[in-house]
């Protein structure tokens, strides 16, 4: 059980930063997939946290299981070749590692 809630409380993380870096509210987190890099940023983060999980981006964003996958891929292929993308990762990573650190 502990994976679960551990995996939730990453994903979670992951999302509140991405609507802070985005300047949306929680109940207005579908407009991250509005915005590309955005949508490139939160599956690099959820792949690189294992924590893409079908349940919960089809409940914040209605995605079909066969679609994260496809989104994991373009994101994949944009970060080797989008320089914005890639700082904007690496940036994040950066950020999302010291908060873990923090809550130790």
């Amino acid at each position: 059980m502990k994976y679960f809630f551990d995996k939730r409380s990453r994903y979670e993380k992951i999302i509140e930063f991405i609507c802070i870096y985005k300047g949306v509210k929680r109940q207005d987190i579908f407009k991250i997939l509005k915005d590309i890099e955005c949508r490139y940023l939160l599956f690099l983060l959820l792949k690189r946290y294992n924590c893409i999980d079908q349940y919960m981006l089809n409940k914040d964003f209605y995605i079909e299981d066969s679609d994260i996958n496809k989104y994991v891929n373009s994101a994949q292929k944009k970060m080797l070749a989008n320089i914005r993308v890639r700082n904007m990762y690496f940036e994040a990573e950066g950020i999302l590692e010291k908060c873990k650190k923090i809550s130790k």
